[in-house]
């Protein structure tokens, strides 16, 4: 009895442990945003004026690369070491790395008009985050085609413009679509477990389904067709439904939760 009481402690004060590490991430992930949309924000003033554009133009390509070999070696470290704490802090570097790569290429492509889609991105990327460390890997799924559609809508709703933003995010958006939808279906076959290199990852729950990252991912497929066909107004309506989809699907597993 002893020994199962000491056993029950320990686990209790692990799990708390746990939880206060996940409070610390998602408030340093807040903080970091902030940091980061004030620096882009003051980074596009001064690359909007002649000293900053010749300044920084040169350069972009440089800080461009240096973001995405930082991102690379900072995802192939994570799928090659194996000390906990050492994967617990690459993810810090490699969004530096990606936020660095988007800036840098952003900037030589698209002068200061690419900046509102660096702050959508940055969001973006603090979002789904959060979403892995509070929430299932099933609504991080459903959040992550859905943000990714409605940042596509987003970028089109002006106009067809076929900008490499849209060109970057409709890629991501397939890409997202038909992975995420082979990987929960892999899952449901084998107890909610996908398998990703080493790892066991669980991506449904004890009652999950892949019905609603199916749905979702169907649902996109189906929205970005018709965008294609119907133009930037369709684009614009399509917007507004995939906020409207991830303040559901949040509500819905915030419940779940419980």
């Amino acid at each position: 009895d002893m020994a199962t009481k000491k056993n029950t402690s320990s686990t209790k004060l692990m799990k708390k442990k746990a939880d206060d590490a996940v409070v610390y991430q998602v408030m340093a992930a807040l903080v970091l945003l902030c940091c980061g949309l004030l620096g882009l924000r003051s980074l596009r003033a001064y690359y909007s004026t002649i000293g900053g554009f010749s300044a920084l133009y040169d350069v972009s390509y440089l800080i461009g690369i240096g973001g995405t070999v930082l991102a690379l070696a900072c995802i192939v470290a994570a799928i090659l070491v194996k000390r906990p704490l050492v994967r617990a802090l690459l993810p810090w570097p490699a969004a530096v790395g990606i936020v660095a790569a988007a800036t840098g290429f952003s900037m030589r492509l698209a002068w200061t008009d690419g900046f509102p889609f660096l702050y959508f991105f940055c969001g973006a990327l603090a979002l789904q985050y959060i979403i892995l460390k509070l929430y299932r890997w099933e609504f991080f799924l459903v959040s992550l085609s859905t943000v990714l559609a409605g940042g596509l809508y987003f970028c089109l709703s002006s106009g067809m413009l076929w900008t490499y933003r849209a060109i970057f995010l409709i890629a991501v958006l397939a890409v997202t679509v038909v992975g995420s939808s082979l990987a929960v279906l892999t899952a449901s076959r084998h107890g909610g477990y996908f398998r990703f290199f080493r790892w066991n990852v669980h991506l449904l729950g004890k009652n999950g389904s892949p019905a609603l990252v199916l749905a979702a991912n169907g649902l996109w497929f189906l929205c970005t067709v018709a965008v294609l066909i119907l133009g930037s107004l369709f684009a614009y309506y399509c917007m507004f439904a995939a906020i409207a989809v991830e303040f559901v699907a949040a509500v819905y597993y915030t419940f779940q939760l419980n």
